[in-house]
């Protein structure tokens, strides 16, 4: 189609009045920001809702045009289109409330598609509860198909639409109509509705559950049959047995699911609601398994057993250990920072909270072993331990502080630390991140700042290379050595930025030319270990997704947890994650 420079696909049945016309909507600031695809059954509303999102989801799209996210809304609950947004518009969030704050933060102008919401669970809670509330952000628009007045419809409050009624004749070409007809085989007479010329009726019968034979394992079933169950369980307003079985919440679409328990307040459905986020667009069972799982460690004896009973599923990573907000009376409050320990803390994680306090856990079992003495806490941005075993404190506004132990193991002394540390802030902006490598004794940390840049202090000198466009909002090292292609400790460098990127530098030669990872929003967190097989690196971004690359062997895993990672520590093979809700710590060897 013309107008845009770029070709749109093939829309057939005479409907290129109606998709020129969504194409204006979409290029006119000025329109309403509702625009409403309407029309009885059969005039082909999904097949012109999925024609827009073909051509305007495509990495050549302009940017005016581009559709951000598509909910479709058949079957959808408040809170699984609260999930499914989230993820596609780099966010994570449980309740609309937070998804509409991020949203209104962030400013960026957005385009969301929604097919067939008077098929939604409750279409005009979605709309008053989600869609509405959206729509009062400036930067909002909403493309959706329902009746041409249906409930979701008259839902909106006060909000001008555009309505693009398809069973007007002004949005079909009557002559291209009646040859497309004769092409299908069908009568033109039918102009201007596609859906009877192909043959489809007014409604589709409503789905009927599947029946089994007495003692059949609902395991085994499959997603479709199982999935059908749980979509007979909403209609009826009872999942009955199938909510007592953690494997069949997850062997089943996550959407069903969701709106069957969404009254329940036993431990599985909570779990599975904080693990929402995570799985609502994850298509491997044994995926939904371990994060369904990785939610119920540290809970109660009920808890553990449907954990157990997830652990059937053999997942690309298991969770070990979990210490979760208002499960778990160890939890140490929203983990703002988080390092693997070194010297007198080797073993452990030290985790701090947004008052600054220090707490220390055992790296294998979560344990609660202690606390650092912090002498005057407050708040904190980064955190890090010297092989010695001194505590290198970051706080919100960029200051580092030293905590030095009882008992320091050998390593740089704390006076050639702070004049290190002194050396690398002089020479920076704003600090940002810090980070130490436990495996040089006699390194200090390195530092990023708000410029994008990280700092190293060797041999009396400051190195420093700008690696990031924006802020470095994470920091992380581990020393290299031992194999037959490198020297006995060789420092590597891992940081993070707001531009979304992930840089590896050895500060002793030039920074690698291009990210070793890159997404479309910003780095959280990173980590660094190191392998017989050479150096793992993790990163965490701002949408939830946590990435681990192994970068001897090239293997990489994605994990999501269905919070924010704020923080990250490798711990050997164990990767612990720091969260606002939870802190937890997944095997990532498998």
């Amino acid at each position: 189609m013309a107008g845009s420079g770029r070709r749109m696909p093939q829309l057939g049945a005479g409907r290129k009045p109606a998709g020129l016309a969504l194409l204006g909507w979409l290029d006119d600031p000025r329109a309403p920001r509702l625009c409403r695809v309407a029309g009885p059954p059969g005039s082909g509303k999904s097949h012109l809702l999925a024609w827009l999102v073909r051509g305007c989801t495509t990495e050549d799209t302009p940017g005016g045009r581009r559709i951000h996210a598509v909910l479709p809304a058949a079957g959808a609950t408040v809170r699984t289109a609260v999930w499914s947004l989230g993820q596609q518009l780099d966010l994570v969030a449980h309740d609309p409330g937070p998804l509409v704050a991020a949203i209104a933060a962030d400013g960026r102008p957005t385009v969301v598609c929604v097919p067939e919401l008077d098929l939604a669970e409750d279409p005009a809670a979605l709309v008053t509860g989600l869609l509405d509330p959206l729509l009062r952000l400036p930067g909002v628009r909403l493309v959706i198909e329902t009746a041409t007045d249906g409930p979701a419809a008259r839902a909106f409050t006060g909000v001008p639409a555009a309505v693009l009624d398809l069973g007007e004749p002004q949005w079909t070409d009557a002559a291209r109509f009646a040859a497309w007809a004769v092409e299908q085989g069908g009568d033109p007479a039918r102009y201007p509705l596609p859906g009877p010329v192909l043959g489809e009726r007014a409604a589709a019968p409503a789905p009927v559950p599947p029946v089994f034979a007495p003692g059949t394992e609902l395991r085994s079933v499959g997603e479709e049959p199982l999935t059908a169950l749980w979509t007979a369980a909403v209609a009826a307003g009872e999942p009955g047995p199938l909510a007592a079985d953690p494997l069949l919440y997850a062997l089943a679409r996550p959407v069903p699911v969701t709106a069957a328990v969404e009254r329940r307040d036993d431990a599985l459905a909570r779990a599975w609601r904080a693990a929402g986020p995570a799985v609502i667009e994850e298509p491997d069972p044994a995926v939904r398994a371990a994060v369904l799982r990785l939610r119920l460690l540290g809970g109660d004896t009920v808890a553990a057993a449907a954990a157990t009973v997830l652990a059937q599923l053999p997942a690309p990573w298991a969770g070990r250990w979990a210490r979760w907000e208002r499960v778990d009376r160890d939890w140490p409050g929203p983990a703002v920072a988080l390092t693997a320990g070194a010297g007198p803390y080797l073993s452990q994680v030290l985790v701090a909270d947004p008052t600054g306090s220090v707490r220390t856990f055992d790296a294998a079992t979560g344990r609660r072993l202690g606390a650092v003495v912090v002498p005057a806490p407050r708040p904190l941005r980064g955190l890090a331990v010297t092989a010695g075993g001194s505590t290198v404190l970051l706080d919100a506004w960029g200051r580092p502080e030293l905590v030095v132990p009882a008992e320091p193991r050998p390593g740089l002394e704390p006076y050639g630390l702070m004049a290190a540390l002194d050396a690398m802030a002089a020479a920076a902006g704003d600090l940002s991140a810090v980070a130490a490598i436990g495996g040089l004794a006699d390194s200090a940390p390195a530092l990023g700042d708000a410029n994008g840049a990280v700092h190293w202090f060797e041999d009396g000198k400051v190195v420093s290379e700008r690696l990031h466009h924006g802020p470095v909002t994470a920091l992380a090292g581990t020393a290299l050595g031992g194999g037959p292609l490198s020297d006995p400790e060789v420092p590597l460098l891992v940081s993070g930025g707001f531009d979304g990127a992930v840089r590896l530098w050895g500060p002793r030669s030039a920074p690698m030319p291009e990210p070793s990872d890159r997404r479309g929003c910003p780095v959280t967190a990173v980590a660094a270990g190191a392998t017989a097989a050479g150096p793992v690196v993790a990163a965490a971004w701002s949408d939830g997704l946590v990435r681990v690359r192994d970068l001897g062997t090239g293997g990489v895993l994605d994990v999501r947890t269905g919070s924010e990672v704020w923080s990250l520590a490798l711990a050997g093979t164990l990767l612990v994650l720091g969260m606002p809700d939870g802190l937890a710590a997944v095997d990532t060897r498998r």
